[in-house]
């Protein structure tokens, strides 16, 4: 181990004894201290990385009942018994579907050929292609994806300083966009169906699939072009010429004709989006069944859509084991009280709903900084937020869009399973991501409270 993973763990075992010794108080129990100590943990595992990601979430799982924080050790496994983990394992399918054919690259050098005539544009036409494909398909494999094509596109550069310059910019683009892009559909991130998870179980209602979307691509309309300019001005990319663009798509090596596997593919995908937006209608129609069913029928062998291996291969464990994993603890920090503590000291407001809605987006911004796990945080805040809402006469729905949307769009600090993966290729430090970042947010806080009681009004939701 290294110096940074050595004091991790030695912060962990501290923590984790101290814990032991700090008393409860009227408001909240020696569990629920427990039980934030456990994450605040679990986080500093997470950043400092002595483990792998997988054996860091079983030691966890260990944990939670050995010191007292979940009763039992079924308890510490309730993320496990999720429906969202089975949402996680179909969309690695739908997204190996996507990635094992060139499908993603076929948009991709679509677009180039309409607008990439300079680095401007292409990193445009790549940040667009991303934001279309991530409402369909997981943020983690779309980010990974075209992570991989970046790649490619910096092999061009003979220069190191000049693909320093351009891995920096795009190498950052890439994880905003796919966040972007996952606010578009429900299907688009696990944050996503967590967060209707949690209003359906709180409050008996839901959003449906078309108020989803009605929500989410206008949204996303708006933000991208800004996000691109952001970007493109605070880090500046060196000069590309259209011949390099030319080269890139040579590199791609996309066939000229579409393939019957992929016809197969938009087919079926075509198919599930008709369920999906049905099931705004028709209550039998579950999102979570169709994605899994979508899966399984991409791998029957005579389709020659996707093997079954490859799809086994696909799945992120360690991205599957987390989500449990948080999902553990989120459910703990409920049940032991730790969520009615932050309902108690949040303050009962009666404001206008554009100003509870950018009071909600700046608070889940700022604790996605100090707990940037945000499956974790959308479980833990959604009972308070609600509370919230309530207090203020708006709509527990408005408030669960907002956590779902911050919760997809943490991109402020690469620490995000997303932005993680390719702040690991060493392109860019942790302050390029924020300064970058950070009017992206401050832009969105300002939309969310424009758009959402506009279209909140207009969809019944407010």
């Amino acid at each position: 181990m290294n110096k940074k993973q050595l004091v991790g763990v030695g912060i962990t075992v501290f923590i984790l004894i101290a814990m032991n010794f700090i008393p409860g108080t009227q408001t909240l129990t020696s569990a629920g201290i427990k039980t934030i100590c456990m994450l605040v943990a679990f986080l500093v595992m997470l950043i400092t990385g002595p483990f792998r990601l997988l054996h860091t979430c079983f030691f966890f799982m260990v944990f939670m009942p050995i010191f007292g924080v979940a009763p039992t050790f079924g308890a510490a496994l309730s993320g496990i018994a999720n429906p969202v983990i089975i949402f996680v394992v179909a969309s690695f399918g739908i997204s190996a579907a996507f990635t094992a054919l060139p499908l993603s690259k076929r948009i991709l050098v679509a677009i180039l050929r309409r607008f990439g005539k300079n680095e401007k544009l292409i990193l445009l036409a790549i940040m667009s292609s991303i934001v279309i494909i991530s409402g369909f398909v997981s943020s983690v494999p779309t980010c990974a994806v075209f992570m991989s094509i970046v790649l490619t596109f910096l092999d061009l550069f003979d220069s190191p300083e000049e693909r320093r310059r351009t891995g920096r910019t795009f190498m950052i683009a890439v994880p905003v966009a796919t966040m972007i892009g996952a606010i578009t559909t429900p299907i688009g991130s696990t944050i996503n169906i967590l967060a209707l998870t949690n209003l359906e179980v709180i409050t008996g209602t839901t959003i449906t699939f078309v108020q989803w979307m009605a929500v989410g691509i206008p949204l996303a309309i708006i933000v991208l072009p800004v996000a691109w300019f952001v970007i493109m001005k605070i880090h500046k990319p060196p000069k590309i010429s259209e011949e390099m663009v030319r080269e890139f798509i040579d590199d791609l090596d996309v066939p000229p004709k579409i393939t019957a596997p992929e016809v197969t593919v938009l087919i079926i995908t075509g198919m599930m989006m008709v369920l999906w937006v049905a099931s705004s209608w028709v209550k039998s129609i579950n999102i979570m069944v169709v994605t899994l069913a979508g899966a399984c029928v991409f791998c029957i062998p005579q389709l020659k859509t996707l093997r079954f291996d490859t799809f086994a291969n696909s799945i992120g464990w360690d991205s599957v084991f987390l989500i449990a994993t948080v999902l553990s603890l989120g459910d703990l920090m409920v049940s032991n009280g730790v969520s009615g503590w932050i309902v108690s000291i949040l303050p009962v407001m009666s404001i206008p709903l554009p100003m509870l809605i950018a009071f909600a987006a700046t608070l889940l911004f700022a604790m996605l900084v100090i707990i940037p796990v945000a499956p974790s945080l959308i479980t833990i805040m959604a009972p308070p937020l609600i509370v919230l809402a309530v207090g203020a006469g708006a709509s527990p729905a408005i408030v669960i869009l907002v956590s779902a949307i911050c919760g997809c769009c943490c991109f402020l600090l690469p620490l995000d399973t997303v932005p993680l993966l390719t702040y690991g290729k060493g392109y860019y430090s942790i302050k390029d991501m924020f300064v970058s970042s950070l009017p992206i947010q401050i832009f969105m806080v300002i939309v969310m409270s424009l758009w959402l009681p506009v279209i909140g009004r207009a969809l019944g939701l407010v």
